[in-house]
């Protein structure tokens, strides 16, 4: 029995050539199957690193248009807030100046009031009489010497405004 099985199994066989062939054809057909999807992966692979470099130049351009916007709104607000401060100061010195103005109209309006009465004289009249009191306390004492010297200083500034508007022109409004 031994002879008979090692016949059966022997490749000579014409049906077992037909079966190799039909293997061989699979495996050259899996073979090139395989090729195929191997390609694919490659080309896959390619395909996805191209859209990885994209992805990422794209997000490089986004953060640099980001920061490059950030810093033209910034250096806008700066010119703004600029422009708003001198807007500022030019109406606070336009404010000054008019209230100045008025302040000078009532001086003068004032000044026309008193209708000639010399405040330099009378300021003099009012310390001679305070240096003929005679202060039972010091804190008397110092609170008379304190208005002298206060109203001393006020008759100096009126002297002074006075030589001033003598040597100064009138400014046009």
């Amino acid at each position: 029995m031994d002879q008979d099985e090692t016949k059966q199994d022997s490749p000579n066989k014409p049906g077992s050539h037909d079966e190799i062939e039909k293997l061989t054809a699979t495996l050259i057909q899996v073979s090139g199957e395989l090729n195929t999807i191997k390609a694919s992966i490659q080309k896959r692979k390619s395909e996805i690193t191209t859209l990885k470099i994209l992805f990422y130049m794209g997000l490089a351009v986004l953060l640099v248009g980001f920061i490059y916007t950030n810093q033209i709104l910034q250096r806008a607000q700066s010119l703004n807030l600029k422009t708003n401060i001198v807007t500022l100061q030019n109406s606070i010195n336009h404010n000054l100046l008019s209230l100045e103005r008025k302040l000078h109209d009532k001086i003068t309006t004032l000044e026309i009031k008193t209708n000639g009465l010399d405040l330099h004289e009378s300021i003099k009249n009012m310390n001679r009489a305070l240096s003929s009191l005679r202060p039972e306390t010091q804190t008397t004492n110092a609170m008379i010497k304190k208005v002298q010297r206060d109203s001393q200083e006020l008759s100096n500034m009126i002297l002074n405004q006075q030589n001033e508007d003598s040597f100064a022109p009138e400014a046009v409004p």
